[in-house]
């Protein structure tokens, strides 16, 4: 073999494997997006600048959601952002909205999905909405993530019809921590909860997760996520990509 055909393979395994690489350091800490304005407990008129630090979805779009406590829809918005050269950028939009009373309290949401509409991540915070007035805006969430997965990794193939999921979190809320498998079309194969006893304080879990019987390999997402009352909506979501077989 010739030293130019050497070189040659040694460049292809090179470029080959970096991809792996760099999607296994992702599954340590899946943490995409930073809410940077307005922080929880916000008092907001509107518009509402919101800016976020994020990557971008692989589908190409950011939705937005302000949602107030009734579970009324105020304010939702789909763009298409596609930020040049840097996988994680700051992220800006303004949202206007109408109330009916003087105040009510509020949810905003901001998500990235992948190719197939799963969703990749989401953020929220609470605010209190102002129909006129000074807004009082509060210091950003902290970035730091509230999970963090040791195992599995991502892209990792999976057989035998369930594995643990292995890893340290923060919760949030009170509510419990959704563990979901979600394959291409959307469908849900496997799902579990793991009961939080104090929020704001960290532990380490193992949540073993079964999924549905397959007849070949799909690639799916395992989704971990929280809601927060009384608006039933996600308040933190984090994700990794995954290969299951039969």
């Amino acid at each position: 073999m010739t030293i130019r055909l050497r070189i040659g393979f040694i460049l292809f395994f090179i470029l080959a494997l970096s991809p792996l690489t760099i999607r296994n350091g992702d599954s340590q800490e899946p943490n995409s997006i930073t809410i940077l304005s307005p922080g929880n407990s916000s008092t907001v008129t509107s518009p509402i600048p919101f800016s976020a630090e994020l990557e971008p979805g692989e589908d190409g779009l950011v939705r937005v959601t302000l949602t107030g406590q009734n579970g009324q829809l105020l304010v939702r918005q789909l763009l298409r952002w596609a930020p040049q050269g840097k996988p994680r950028s700051q992220f800006t939009t303004e949202l206007i909205f109408e109330i009916p009373t003087s105040s009510i309290k509020a949810l905003i949401t901001v998500e990235t999905q992948d190719k197939y509409h799963r969703p990749m991540a989401a953020r929220g915070v609470l605010l209190t909405l102002h129909s006129s007035g000074q807004s009082e805006l509060q210091p950003p969430p902290s970035p730091e993530p509230w999970i963090m997965i040791t195992s599995p990794l991502a892209y990792k193939a999976i057989s035998a019809g369930e594995f643990v999921v292995i890893g340290t979190a923060i919760p949030v809320t009170e509510k419990p921590i959704i563990f979901e498998l979600i394959t291409e079309t959307g469908g849900v194969i496997g799902s579990k909860q793991l009961a939080v006893d104090r929020p704001g304080e960290p532990f380490t879990f193992e949540v073993p997760l079964t999924y549905d019987f397959i007849t070949s390999t799909r690639e799916v997402r395992l989704v971990m996520r929280q809601t927060v009352d009384p608006y039933g909506e996600n308040i933190v979501l984090d994700s990794l990509p995954l290969f299951l077989t039969p």
